[in-house]
């Protein structure tokens, strides 16, 4: 039960470590588009200032590479829509957690430090409770095991009474045909001796 807690929980780290290099590399992908759109755009405005050129042309291409950047972007959301919508539960707790930690690495080094000791010690109670639950639950185990073993010998007991009794009643009706019968021979020698 333990072992497999534990492997369940391997299993979900390293689907959460995939789900993460997976949306790291296409955030890389896409800030090396974005950062090539953007140079780009200053290769052109550069361009346009040396030869003066229409203002306009220069508003076409940034429009165009917003709208390409945009493109990249919603296919990128889309994407990764199609891929959550996939995931179960589990993929959906990972990936609070992928954002939560996404949102801690833009953060001060000193909160993120302070973050992770406050997550390792809830983690610990948490190790610890579970640990405490299991530990009972075993006890329970065993109580239930103790009584289901009391249980069936009390059966057995019962049985044994049962059989006893039936003798009981046997023994008790035999003893009454005896009886009867001594009733009889006792009618039969007064009857004898009468005459």
């Amino acid at each position: 039960m333990v072992e497999d807690a534990k492997i369940a929980r391997v299993n979900d780290n390293l689907e959460s470590s995939f789900t993460i290099h997976h949306l790291t590399e296409e955030k890389n992908k896409l800030d090396a588009n974005y950062d090539k759109l953007v140079q780009d755009a200053h290769e052109l405005m550069n361009f346009q200032e040396d030869k003066v050129v229409d203002f306009r042309h220069l508003q076409s291409a940034i429009t165009y590479q917003q709208e390409v950047r945009k493109e990249l972007i919603d296919d990128m959301k889309a994407q990764m829509a199609s891929e959550m919508a996939k995931k179960d539960e589990e993929t959906q707790k990972l990936t609070l957690k992928y954002e939560l930690l996404l949102n801690l690495t833009r953060a001060q080094a000193t909160v993120i430090q302070n973050l992770k000791l406050n997550k390792m010690k809830e983690k610990q109670v948490l190790t610890e409770a579970s640990m405490n639950l299991e530990l009972k639950n075993a006890e329970l185990t065993k109580c239930q095991e103790k009584l289901t073993q009391e249980k069936l010998e009390l059966k057995f007991q019962v049985a044994d009474l049962l059989k006893g009794n039936e003798k009981h009643i046997e023994e008790k009706w035999q003893l009454e045909f005896q009886n009867e019968k001594l009733k009889e021979k006792f009618r039969g020698i007064q009857a004898i001796l009468e005459k």
